[in-house]
C-alpha cells in the first residue's frame, strides 16, 4: 500500500516467482475505470500535465464509503424515527471526505480490511497516533463494495476480533493451521486478553472506550507478526507473557531465564536462555528482545538489544544425559 498516493497495490505471485500486477485500488475500483475518466477532458489540465493528487473530485474507494456511511444513516434515521443521524453524517462531511488510508491487510483473497485515520494521523504528526479517531472499513475487491464501516471504539469489531482473532492473525496458505493460540480459540488467552481489558478500563485515565481503544489499535494486523508454535500454546505451557508472547515484537529482557511449565503438571519442561548465560549485568541501557519460533520444532531464534547493539541467538533443544 502507498500512503503516499493512496492506493492499494495487489500482486498475484506466479509459479514461477514473478509478480503480476492485478489490480490497483484507490482513485479507481474497476480496471476500466482510468479509461473512462480519461476519456473526459478537463479544462484545469488542458495547459500541463495531469497529475492525479491535485485532482478535486472524491476517488472511487471513498466514493463508496460516502455511500455506505449515508446509507447506514438514512437507515438509522428509518430505524430511530429521527433525521439526527443523517444529520451527524452531514455535519462530519468533511471530515470524512479528508480522511487517508494508513495501514490494510488482506483478509482472505477477496476482503481488504483498511484503516483510515486523519492526515495528521497517518504523517505521524501527533504524539500519540492510536489514541486519535480513526475508522476501520471492509472492502471487497472483486464486487467493489463497501462492506462495514467501524469506529476505532466499536465494541461490535471488538466482539468480532474477539470472537474471530484467527481469521485477522493468521495467513491461511493451503489449510488452517492447528497450533495458533488466540483468545477465539484458548481459554487461557482469552482470560489473558480479558484480564489486560479490565486493567485498562479501571486504570486512572482509562475506561471502556480507552480499552477498546487500545485493543484494536493492533489492527490491521500483519499475519507475519504472529508466531505460531506447540511451545507457545498456553493449552500445554505457562509462562511470563511479559517477557515472550506469540506477537514477535521487542519484549524487555529479563536478568533470568524464560520458564516454561506443563498446564497439566505444573513441572518445568524447559527454559531459554536469552543471550550469553552468566554473563556481566552491568549494562547501561534497556535490554530488548525479540522471539520467532519454529512453527513446529524446538528451534527458536531470538535478536537481543542493547541500546545500538544487536546479538543474534539460536536456541535449540538441549538433550537431557
Amino acid at each position: 500500500m502507498s500512503v503516499q498516493h493512496q492506493t492499494i497495490h495487489v500482486f498475484q505471485v506466479t509459479e514461477n516467482g514473478t509478480f503480476v500486477n492485478v489490480r490497483k485500488i484507490g482513485r479507481f475500483c474497476y480496471e476500466d475505470d482510468e479509461l473512462y475518466l480519461s476519456s473526459v477532458k478537463y479544462i484545469e489540465h488542458q495547459n500541463g500535465p495531469f497529475r492525479p493528487y491535485r485532482e478535486t473530485a472524491i476517488n472511487s474507494l471513498k466514493h463508496r464509503i460516502l455511500v455506505f456511511l449515508y446509507n447506514r444513516a438514512v437507515y438509522y434515521c428509518r430505524m430511530k424515527n429521527s433525521i439526527r443521524p443523517l444529520c451527524e453524517f452531514y455535519q462530519n462531511f468533511d471530515y470524512f471526505c479528508k480522511l487517508k488510508m494508513w495501514k490494510m491487510q488482506l483478509l482472505d483473497k477477496y476482503h481488504l480490511f483498511i484503516k483510515y485515520a486523519a492526515e495528521s494521523v497517518v504523517t505521524l504528526s501527533v504524539s500519540d497516533p492510536n489514541a486519535q479517531p480513526s475508522f476501520f472499513v471492509v472492502y471487497n475487491m472483486v464486487s467493489t463494495e463497501v462492506l462495514a464501516v467501524y469506529e476505532n471504539t466499536s465494541d461490535k469489531l471488538l466482539e468480532i476480533f474477539e470472537n474471530f482473532c484467527d481469521n485477522f492473525r493468521n495467513a491461511v496458505l493451503q489449510a488452517p493451521t492447528q497450533l495458533s493460540c488466540s483468545p477465539s480459540n484458548n481459554t487461557y488467552a482469552r482470560t489473558l486478553h480479558h484480564s489486560f481489558l479490565e486493567t485498562i478500563t479501571n486504570a486512572k485515565f482509562g475506561g471502556e472506550t480507552e480499552a477498546i481503544k487500545r485493543l484494536l489499535a493492533q489492527l490491521p494486523i500483519s499475519c507475519q507478526s504472529y508466531s505460531v508454535s506447540p511451545y507457545l500454546d498456553l493449552a500445554l505451557f505457562s509462562y511470563d507473557d511479559k517477557w515472550v508472547s506469540v506477537m514477535e515484537r521487542p519484549k524487555a529482557c529479563g536478568d533470568h531465564a524464560i520458564r516454561f511449565f506443563a498446564r497439566d503438571s505444573g513441572l518445568l519442561k524447559f527454559k531459554i536462555h536469552v543471550g550469553i548465560e552468566h554473563k556481566s549485568q552491568l549494562v547501561n541501557g534497556r535490554r530488548l528482545a525479540a522471539f520467532i519460533f519454529h512453527p513446529r520444532d524446538p528451534f527458536v531464534i531470538s535478536v537481543e538489544r542493547t541500546n545500538s547493539e544487536y546479538v543474534v541467538n539460536f536456541h535449540i533443544r538441549h538433550p537431557i544425559n
